[in-house]
């Protein structure tokens, strides 16, 4: 390669194929290369800007994510807890009950029923563990759950629900924050979801 009126060497834009190409001759390699200089402070400050903008965006809807998670998963244990029970009934031609706020404010817990009731009735029968009793569901925290005036859900070993000290359809609602989402259970056992309000 040939040096111009200026002295410098003019580098090709592309090479001929040919069976032995011809490397590229060391003053055509620096062009454009700028390994010795780095970033300067306004570039860095520049993605780091963006960076935090895209955080401030991001932050508010991974939270409001996660609550909404929080409520979808509490009201979901509630409704599968109800439909395990009614599965257990029918499979064991048993009757069972689905108590809330038990052992403590806030579970769920599945109850055999021995058709004593002195031992179904007991005030301590939360407290208590009999065979075929589950352990108690917690809800996620700072879920809470409203079951109205009802204390439990009774279901009969043909899979036939009654709510004891309310009426059926038995309605829960399941808050977070402001959040909320209803359960409707029916006598013979469907479960309705209502969407998060």
């Amino acid at each position: 390669m040939a040096p111009n009126a200026l002295g410098r060497i003019k580098c090709p834009f592309r090479q001929a194929v040919t069976a032995m190409p011809r490397l590229w001759t060391a003053p055509c390699y620096p062009l454009g290369v700028r390994s010795e200089r780095g970033y300067t402070l306004i570039e860095i400050l520049v993605v780091m800007g963006l960076i935090g903008v895209a955080s401030a965006m991001a932050v508010p809807v991974f939270i409001e994510s996660n609550a909404r998670n929080r409520l979808w998963t509490a009201s979901e244990q509630i409704g599968g807890a109800i439909r395990q029970t009614r599965l257990k009934a029918i499979s064991q031609n048993t009757s069972y009950r689905v108590a809330f706020d038990c052992p403590s404010t806030g579970n769920v817990r599945t109850l055999i029923l021995t058709g004593d009731p002195a031992v179904d009735d007991d005030d301590d029968r939360c407290g208590q563990t009999l065979d075929g009793d589950s352990a108690a569901i917690e809800m996620p925290l700072s879920v809470t759950y409203d079951h109205g005036s009802a204390t439990a859900l009774q279901v009969s070993g043909r899979g036939i629900y009654t709510a004891l000290g309310a009426s059926i359809p038995l309605t829960i609602s399941v808050q977070y924050g402001s959040a909320t989402r209803t359960l409707a259970v029916s006598a013979t056992g469907q479960i309705t979801f209502s969407n998060i309000e």
